[in-house]
């Protein structure tokens, strides 16, 4: 999510305005001028070979006598160099083209290997090495790192009673809406079947609760007759962590709010009973 956000304004930034000039009017025009270089260059040759004792009167005197000659030159040498120059510029242009098509192609295939088809939030591998950047970052700025963990109440039932088409929908739905209520930089990943991880760049723990909360009531209200349940973590670079810690420790208090009823947000939790591992977590 918010890497596609970053990625546009990469785009956006501004460029030089000889990079904007597109390379069929630029190639040309380089010709043009290598072209009234070819007349000039011979005339100070010429000049070089004669070695004239009275300069202004050989100068004038070539130029009347060989004006045609230097016309010629000139006229054929920048004609030539601009045909040349378009037909170059015509092929560059074709090349960026293909290099910008190519560009796209592969920005596209990457976003598709780190992004979950059925939800379009990245996927918990990538998520997970983001997570690692983020707590490094953590360590050396001090500045805090908070994680929510997203779970569809009672899915299971949902899918019993409507079907997993309808569950696939709420899926995305629930997606849609998490997307929508975190900050344009918070990063959205599916952690598994009906769950979600939302990673808070600078988020402290107050702040991380309030999202959190403004998630939970945005999907209760999403008329999809579900509701979550969310384990909120802080980390704040005091000591050293990796993300399979932050993230069990968010799980735990997911559990919590499981256990306090549902639909709720829970920031710590009292049970001493590890949940049970995800399928495909890193050791």
């Amino acid at each position: 999510m918010s890497a596609r956000r970053r990625r546009r304004s990469d785009l956006e930034e501004p460029r030089p305005f000889w990079r904007t000039v597109p390379h069929s009017l630029a190639y040309p025009a380089v010709g043009a001028l290598l072209g009234v270089g070819s007349p000039v260059g011979a005339f100070l040759l010429r000049y070089w070979l004669a070695d004239p004792v009275l300069k202004m009167t050989w100068a004038r005197n070539e130029l009347d006598y060989n004006f045609l000659f230097y016309a010629y030159m000139a006229f054929g040498t920048v004609a030539a160099f601009m045909v040349y120059g378009y037909a170059l510029g015509l092929r560059s242009e074709h090349q960026k083209f293909s290099n910008r098509m190519l560009s796209a192609r592969v920005d596209e295939l990457h976003l598709k290997s780190v992004t979950d088809a059925l939800s379009g939030a990245f996927t918990y591998g990538y998520l997970y090495e983001v997570l690692e950047i983020e707590i490094q970052r953590t360590l050396t700025d001090k500045s805090p790192l908070s994680v929510m963990i997203v779970d569809i109440d009672e899915f299971k039932r949902v899918n019993d009673s409507h079907g997993h088409l309808f569950g696939d929908r709420v899926i995305r739905e629930t997606a849609e809406t998490i997307s929508a209520h975190v900050r344009s930089h918070d990063v959205l990943g599916r952690y598994g079947g009906d769950e979600f991880v939302v990673l808070m760049p600078g988020a402290d723990a107050a702040v991380a609760l309030h999202v959190a909360e403004r998630v939970r009531a945005g999907v209760a209200k999403n008329g999809y007759m579900t509701t979550v349940s969310i384990g909120v973590a802080t980390y704040d670079g005091a000591t050293q962590a990796k993300p399979s810690d932050l993230l069990h420790l968010a799980d735990m208090n997911l559990y919590q709010a499981k256990r306090d009823g549902r639909d709720r947000v829970r920031d710590r939790s009292d049970a001493p009973v590890e949940p049970l591992r995800r399928r495909g977590d890193p050791e």
